[in-house]
């Protein structure tokens, strides 16, 4: 017979209470930050205890402050551009190991007989619960996660105690969040729902039928099934086109979490599966919130109606917090519905004339004539630094409306676009591998005649060349202006496969100084590394231009 554990039966019988005989192996002090290496105790298996490592860093001149657990992304070790930013504003974080074996003597120790919980051996014990969610790495991890969450608020020091959890450390807050000691918890990146790998929620594929594993992993071990449980205030923020999870399954999570908490959401438009630097804003005041009991305004949840006005027009309607003040919003939309890797997320901003009584904002939506449907979802940023966003939502278009849009032939223009259907490829700087660090590896620049355009250090992408309204007809052309002062080479990649592992590639030499340089390329003079040929502009998902320092990019259209 089938044993089929829920986050109550799982962890019915799990204890909590040993002795934690923890052990200090160093001690340091970095500026105003005191570094402690520690070793605890945690959960008892046939073979032995689990041994958890974690590095605790506090203020030095504090005796007594908050503290925050952070669980960081699977197989990275801790960011400490990230723990310092907390330890200077008085917080003591605890950066805790639950991935084991990483070739040095600083990592927790899993027994033999639950070797899974090492990362690098993880194998199906990760994927599966074989044959049952307890026999998982997830069961380990979350369990090192409570002994530590115990150790912290064990501490004579810590006054109250968080927990953030990045990406795979998100996943794990949500099974630890009901029953640990924790007064809030932040999940960045992670949206539970794993064993929906590989299905669309906006694609048109058919319901899957479960076999009776995936019912095991998906009440033992997938966090939405964890939701309903947790009992303290949550902060949901989550980067768009993220590859490494299905972001629009997050507030599917968000909307089981028990209603009688405070919980809010954040869907942050860095692009490219990041999010940016204001999002560690909504963190800090939250934390400051409900570990600091300092008096913080955070937002209610926001929401938005499409509807038609009486002039024919589709507008969008943003419903924000009433109470607060309100200092900007609006909304992005995507006619792009599956292939949630690769959307181009078009930011609209809501003009103050155009915001009502309660904050009430009623804007235009211009939807591509040839779409019949839309995902969109609403923002706000109050005075205070506080970010919120709507659910991302899905809507029909069941016919033209007097403002819908037609074909567009325009991929970019600095005039009407400024940053919008560009990001960084790869951030250079990023933090913790969720965060962007504040210095944009993309920039409005200027070329001849004062002229602007699109600049960057490194490579962008756009997946515009992948939207209904934007993709290329049969058998044209690419025209693309570019300045720089000096020779210089950019080259041009597209994609046709979401992975973008295979693409097809031309190298334009431009001469620097004088006036703006005009390029109009064919499908042809792209090829792949296998000497193929791109044989039309069609079915594309994204392009990558490498730019360089000094080299301004305008005006790319189909011809």
């Amino acid at each position: 017979m089938t044993t089929i554990l829920t986050p109550v039966t799982l962890w019915k019988d799990f204890d909590d209470t040993l002795p934690l005989n923890e052990v200090t192996v160093s001690e340091t002090h970095c500026g105003n930050a005191v570094v402690r290496d520690v070793f605890f105790d945690g959960r008892q298996t046939e073979k032995g205890r689990v041994k958890i490592y974690a590095q605790y860093v506090y203020p030095a001149d504090k005796k007594e402050f908050p503290a925050v657990m952070v669980l960081f992304e699977a197989g990275l070790a801790p960011d400490m551009r990230f723990v310092r930013r907390f330890v200077s504003k008085g917080y003591g974080v605890l950066c805790v190991d639950y991935c084991g074996e990483n070739g040095t003597k600083k990592h927790t120790y899993y027994p033999e007989d639950v070797d899974y919980g090492n990362y690098i051996r993880a194998g199906r014990a990760m994927y599966y619960a074989e044959p049952t969610a307890r026999e998982t790495s997830w069961f380990e991890w979350a369990g090192v996660a409570r002994y530590a969450a115990r150790y912290l608020s064990a501490r004579p020091e810590v006054v109250s105690v968080g927990a953030i959890g990045l990406r795979t450390g998100g996943e794990i807050l949500f099974k630890v969040a009901p029953y640990a000691p924790i007064s809030c918890m932040i999940s960045v990146c992670a949206a539970g729902w794993l064993a929906y790998r590989g299905i669309e929620k906006y694609g048109d594929e058919k319901q899957r039928e479960f076999d009776e594993e995936r019912h095991r992993f998906i009440a033992g071990i997938d966090s939405q099934s964890y939701a309903p449980y947790v009992k303290c205030p949550v902060l949901l923020i989550s980067a768009i086109n993220d590859k490494k999870y299905n972001y629009d399954r997050v507030f599917d999570t968000y909307r089981q979490i028990n209603p009688e908490v405070y919980k809010a959401i954040l869907f942050a438009s860095h692009g490219n599966g990041l999010v940016g630097m204001h999002s560690l804003t909504d963190i800090e005041l939250f934390l400051d919130k409900y570990l600091k009991d300092r008096q913080v305004y955070l937002s209610t949840p926001i929401s938005f109606t499409v509807g038609e006005d009486d002039k024919g027009d589709l507008i969008v309607t943003g419903k924000n917090d009433p109470a607060g003040d309100l200092v900007e919003c609006g909304y992005f939309y995507t006619e792009k519905v599956s292939a949630f890797r690769t959307r181009d997320w078009t930011r609209v901003l809501i003009k103050g004339d155009e915001v009502q009584g309660d904050n009430l904002a009623v804007a235009p939506l211009g939807v591509y004539t040839g779409s019949d449907r839309v995902l969109l979802y609403t923002f706000a940023h109050y005075s205070n630094g506080f970010s919120v966003t709507s659910r991302i939502q899905e809507f029909n278009i069941s016919k033209r409306y007097n403002n819908s849009s037609p074909k567009c032939r325009v991929i970019y223009t600095a005039d009407r676009d400024e940053l919008n259907g560009f990001t960084a490829l790869n951030e250079k700087r990023c933090v913790a591998d969720c965060f962007a660090d504040g210095k944009s590896d993309v920039w409005i620049a200027r070329g001849y005649g004062g002229i602007e355009g699109i600049s960057s250090s490194g490579e962008i992408i756009s997946y515009r060349v992948g939207e209904p309204r934007y993709e290329a007809q049969e058998g044209c052309s690419l025209a693309l202006d570019l300045y720089s002062k000096e020779d210089a080479e950019v080259k041009i990649t597209f994609f046709k496969d979401e992975e973008e592992q295979s693409g097809y590639s031309c190298v334009l030499k431009l001469e620097g100084g004088g006036k703006w340089k005009n390029f109009v390329l064919d499908a042809d003079d792209f090829k792949s590394e296998s000497s193929g040929t791109l044989d039309s502009f069609r079915g594309l998902v994204s392009v990558v231009f490498r730019l360089g320092d000094g080299i301004v990019l305008n005006n790319v259209v189909w011809l």
